[in-house]
């Protein structure tokens, strides 16, 4: 009876996984924003998502090619260490980006 509870939830466990979820990071589509320019208190680059990540996430090294302000994307992300410190009620998570697409 252990044997087929253990098996059960193995199974459960992995059927039930996100799809979109890679290991160590998340994929996920949304748009990329222009917070204005870091040095006078701007975000800069940023990214929000419509689905796993729905609030704003800065972006570490973002290609120039991408840095256009409401462009639609396809996003794998790698959550950092890191936090952004700027006038928000509470520092922004940085994150390192995997792979991206225009959508």
């Amino acid at each position: 009876m252990k044997k087929l509870v253990i098996i059960f939830v193995i199974l459960f466990s992995f059927f039930s996984c996100d799809k979109k979820t890679e290991i160590g990071g998340i994929c996920t589509d949304g748009y990329i924003h222009w917070g204005g320019e870091p040095a006078v208190d701007g975000l800069g680059w940023y990214f929000k998502g419509t689905a796993e990540i729905k609030y704003a996430v800065k972006l570490k090294e973002l290609p120039p090619a991408f840095q256009t302000d409401s462009l639609a994307v396809t996003v794998c992300l790698l959550k950092t260490d890191e936090k952004y410190y700027c006038f928000c009620s509470q520092p922004m998570e940085v994150y390192a980006i995997k792979s991206i697409q225009k959508k």
